[in-house]
């Protein structure tokens, strides 16, 4: 069926988080740029690699990590670029070790958005299914969230430069119409309406390929 766009709402801890947060991010902006020093403990920015910036030296010092995105299908959670390693378990799947070498990053380019792994899960209560996906410093304006009878399609975008999506086709149909978003200061909460009274054992199937 067609997809429509759910109805958001902005909790004011959310819009309130993301005021300060674009403050302090152009206050930083301004000290930055003198020197473009990175603050000392700033974790890499690679997937996986979880060296620090204590000086000079860890501009230079090898990293592990995955190129890839993270895949979450069927309960499987991998990155795409080691299809072989695959778990259940979210923590697991944090601690697979990164597949290339390379340099760590510290300093975000705001000009790329990011991939990013945003933990997930969901809870029914009679007629309703909630989607919670914990994501701070939501950017509501550059955000999309559609739903059809049979299919929920996500883009988030949060914290400047971090994206996360999801494409699902849902266990059971669902009414498009009475289906909503609310984006809180933890994370954006998303309610289903059941179009029948069935019990869900799971969300759906990620409908996005590899290179998505």
């Amino acid at each position: 069926g067609d997809m429509v766009a759910m109805p958001v709402t902005v909790s004011a801890s959310a819009k309130s988080a993301l005021e300060k947060a674009i403050k302090q991010r152009e206050e930083q902006g301004e000290g930055d740029q003198g020197d473009g020093k990175v603050k000392v403990g700033t974790q890499c920015k690679n997937n996986s690699c979880t060296k620090c910036y204590a000086d000079e030296a860890s501009l230079s010092q090898e990293c592990l990590y995955h190129p890839g995105a993270p895949v979450f299908h069927e309960g499987y959670k991998y990155w795409s670029c080691c299809k072989k390693k695959k778990t259940t378990d979210f923590s697991e799947f944090l601690s697979f070790t990164g597949c290339t070498r390379g340099t760590c990053v510290f300093t975000d380019d705001p000009t790329k958005k990011k991939k990013a792994l945003c933990r997930y899960d969901f809870f029914q209560q009679g007629p309703q299914v909630t989607l919670s996906i914990y994501a701070k410093k939501v950017h509501p304006e550059q955000c999309e969230f559609q739903i059809s009878a049979t299919r929920l399609k996500l883009f988030i975008c949060f914290d400047f430069v971090n994206t996360f999506a999801l494409d699902l086709e849902l266990a059971g149909r669902v009414r498009p119409n009475e289906c909503k978003v609310e984006i809180l200061g933890p994370k954006v909460e998303i309610v289903l309406k059941k179009g029948d009274g069935s019990a869900w054992t799971e969300l759906g199937n990620s409908l996005m390929t590899e290179d998505d």
